[in-house]
């Protein structure tokens, strides 16, 4: 697994970094978990966070190594792009979670829910999976990294806003479309981590793991509809 090493190894190598993306999370997180907050609005900070970490993360470095030119170097190489595409993302979901696992400690302490700690784990698992597979995809449709940030961001927000951080589902096209989103288990197993409600069952979230088991194959099965916009020209 090359490009797994390769994450790893790139991480790892960037003690500062990763520092940082260790300590800016409990900077900003912490006081919010800590805090007399409602139950709904530390979800919603957290859910926020979690997902944009895991969306800029992926889709900037994708469309910094396509303006390069790197990645057009790998792709032509031979390196399969579903390949690729599977290897970053399970090496970036890896990554992400290692430097969000202590502030999700933190929270999961100050609310009295450890007890739903491995609720949290997988839901955090599978919402960061998500994030950084589209991440290479919104790389593909764009061609600036203020444009990378933008999407990102938009496409993010739509996502949660769906899945009820901001407001909760009634019934109705709203209630399906949490049902479907594959960031509602991220909601509601952290709405169990603050105490807000029982751990939930990861089996109710099947609708939501079969969205992303869905875009995960079809990225993987039709790689040519997206990785041939990552071969930008070379700029001099």
């Amino acid at each position: 697994m090359t490009i797994w090493r390769l994450a790893w190894r790139s991480a790892l190598r960037r003690r500062r970094l990763f520092a940082w993306n260790i300590a800016v999370p409990l900077v900003l997180l912490a006081p919010v978990a800590l805090s007399e907050a409602a139950a709904p609005h530390r979800v919603a900070v957290f859910g926020v966070f979690l997902v944009f970490f895991g969306a800029f993360g992926s889709a900037i470095p994708v469309v910094r190594d396509a303006r390069d030119g790197w990645l057009d170097e790998v792709l032509r190489a031979g390196y399969p792009a579903p390949r690729w595409l599977l290897e970053r993302t399970l090496a970036g979901t890896a990554i992400d979670t290692a430097q969000l696992l202590p502030v999700l400690l933190v929270l999961l302490w100050s609310g009295g829910g450890l007890r739903a700690g491995p609720v949290v784990l997988i839901a955090t698992l599978v919402a960061l999976w998500f994030a950084n597979l589209i991440g290479p995809l919104v790389a593909a449709a764009v061609r600036s990294l203020a444009e990378a940030a933008l999407a990102s961001a938009a496409l993010s927000l739509l996502l949660l806003h769906l899945a009820g951080f901001f407001r909760t589902p009634v019934p109705g096209w709203s209630e399906i479309a949490a049902a479907w989103n594959p960031y509602a288990p991220l909601r509601v197993a952290l709405g169990a981590g603050v105490g807000a409600a029982a751990p939930a069952d990861p089996s109710a979230w099947a609708r939501s793991l079969l969205l992303v088991l869905v875009v995960t194959l079809g990225a993987a099965a039709f790689p040519t509809s997206w990785s041939r916009r990552l071969r930008w020209p070379r700029t001099p």
